[in-house]
């Protein structure tokens, strides 16, 4: 219910375009993701199963039939008959002239077969609703004129129960033809597009109008909706444009203690077997979750860049300011102060995305890169592999700002790896086995299915950039 809730502050305001928030110039690397109406909501079937907004379809059905029945009870028992002597006046010996029983056979025959067509066999189309409601407003008016009006005991009563016979056969059509039917194909519409299709800054999510026939349930709304924005912590002010960050010693040692510890625990996460492919690439790029114990969903990219690993480390470890240069995801980059060698704190700041539903996030991380031998432990030569991992920490001078929100990264890493290809030219070149471990907490009420799609999409095209910036080095003859 909570999603719920806060989904639908998002409302309509998404569903005109809505562009990928991690591939534009203003918008986020790891950290933004598009919010949807509660139309994505409650027409997403997750897992194949039924969809929340077809289930309620469904027992509005059942109360038709219950409520039908309860009424014609009433109406029965109004006479003060015995049961035995309703049984044989209203079934064994039924006359429609007389006997209310067939609006409750008519409302059991609505019943199955609403039930078989939409709940059993699913179809989503509106004809066997019109056939439904249509053969019940005949009977009724037939009903309205054969019955003896005059004869009976009751007929505020009777009159009631056949109102609402047709009432609700009524509004069993209008629910499934405006809210079902819709809903569903909007989310199926909105789910295929984020598999699929992926996004760029070329290429919208969602179509820029709605499909034919498909109409909004919802009035346009207004109002943005921004992640929560927790409590000023670590510091009670901001630190002052030139000022120093002053760290005791036993700050820097626990530093210390937590970059190695999440070092560690990246490269032995990244290394789990059985992952769970996500979304593949054309050109073998994949990307893989897991549920990992104490850290939860968690998200693996493989690809290979044409570049050697040792070129990629250092320009992630020694030029963090100049991030923003080259990935038009990161607004800022600043290094906050230097730990030890290989450790640093820094400060990021991502944009927002979704027309400014998404507010933007910013990180204080602890970074640790270093090079680390076959077995995951830290060389100073001939290395088997490279790690930049990342944690977020709180640091004296970065206390929550009133107007961004904070994010947290559980665990992430890049972790490089290299391997031998032969180019065109039948030369052998060192390239990259590039992999990114990403397990980050958005601090908002989204949707795990909406983050598997985004972050999928997010990974799969993250290392555009990433190949970009070393096709250009390499042209600059920087390698």
């Amino acid at each position: 219910m909570a999603e719920h809730h806060n989904i639908r502050m998002a409302a309509e305001s998404l569903l005109g375009s809505v562009s990928n928030p991690y591939l534009s110039h203003s918008q986020s690397q790891t950290h933004s993701v598009n919010l949807v109406s509660e139309d994505l909501v409650a027409g997403h079937r997750p897992h194949g199963k039924m969809s929340t907004v077809r289930r309620f379809f469904c027992l509005f059905v059942t109360f038709d039939l219950l409520f039908t029945s309860l009424m014609w009870l009433i109406c029965v028992m109004m006479r003060g008959e015995t049961l035995q002597q309703i049984f044989d006046r209203e079934i064994i010996h039924y006359n429609m002239k007389t006997s209310l029983f067939d609006v409750v056979l008519v409302a059991i025959s609505r019943f199955t077969l609403l039930l078989l067509f939409y709940a059993l066999l699913y179809i989503n189309n509106w004809s066997i609703i019109a056939i439904s409601t249509g053969g019940t407003c005949l009977f009724l008016i037939a009903k309205v004129y054969v019955f003896d009006w005059p004869d009976s005991s009751q007929p505020v009563y009777q009159v009631f129960l056949i109102l609402t016979s047709f009432t609700l056969s009524w509004g069993e059509t209008w629910f499934l033809d405006f809210r079902v039917l819709p809903q569903e194909l909007q989310a199926k519409q909105i789910l295929d597009s984020i598999a699929h299709h992926g996004a760029s800054e070329r290429t919208p999510l969602l179509h820029p109008h709605r499909p034919p026939g498909v109409q909004s349930t919802y009035g346009e709304s207004t109002v943005n909706w921004f992640s929560p924005v927790e409590t000023p912590e670590a510091s009670p002010r901001p630190r002052r444009p030139g000022e120093s960050v002053i760290l005791t010693q036993e700050q820097i040692d626990e530093y210390k203690t937590q970059a190695e510890e999440s070092m560690q625990n990246a490269w032995r996460v990244i290394q789990l077997p059985n992952w769970t492919v996500e979304k593949r690439g054309s050109n073998g790029d994949v990307v893989e979750s897991k549920k990992v114990d104490q850290l939860g969903k968690v998200y693996r990219f493989t690809g290979i860049v044409e570049c050697p690993p040792k070129y990629l480390f250092e320009e992630f470890r020694d030029n963090l300011t100049k991030l923003p240069e080259w990935n038009p995801t990161i607004l800022k980059s600043e290094l906050i102060k230097e730990i030890a060698p290989g450790i640093d704190l820094s400060y990021q700041v991502t944009a927002g995305g979704g027309r400014g539903i998404i507010a933007p996030r910013d990180f204080v991380i602890l970074r640790r890169a270093a090079m680390l031998s076959r077995d995951g432990q830290v060389v100073n030569e001939a290395p088997h592999s490279y790690i930049s991992s990342g944690l977020s920490v709180q640091v004296p001078g970065y206390p929550q700002r009133r107007d961004m929100v904070r994010g947290h990264n559980k665990v992430g890493c890049w972790f490089m790896k290299p391997i031998n290809s032969k180019s065109s030219g039948g030369k052998i070149e060192q390239h990259t086995n590039f992999q990114w471990l990403m397990c980050c907490d958005l601090k908002g009420k989204i949707p795990q299915f909406v983050l598997d799609a985004a972050f999928a999409s997010v990974m799969m095209d993250y290392i555009v950039h990433v190949r970009k910036f070393a096709a250009e080095s390499k042209a600059a003859g920087k390698f």
